[in-house]
């Protein structure tokens, strides 16, 4: 584990201390959580695709049965 410092403004550092204790954790290991889960939610939201890009992609396009089949066959 890497030791690092960090300056807070007071109002930052009082709600940090304040939101730690609500959930019993030092304030270090509520840092360090509160760090990793949003991390985890960044790479999340790179991983996934918009779909919207493809809206429209097959409008006026043939794509029945019958001419994917057309075209398998030739």
């Amino acid at each position: 584990m890497h030791r690092t410092q960090i300056y807070f403004d007071e109002t930052l550092f009082e709600e940090l201390k304040k939101q730690a204790n609500l959930m019993g954790m030092s304030l270090s290991a509520y840092i360090r959580e509160t760090l990793k889960n949003d991390l985890k939610n960044k790479k999340s939201k790179q991983n996934r695709v918009n779909l919207k890009e493809f809206s429209g992609m097959w409008e006026n396009r043939d794509i029945s049965q019958e001419s994917l089949r057309k075209k398998a066959w030739k």
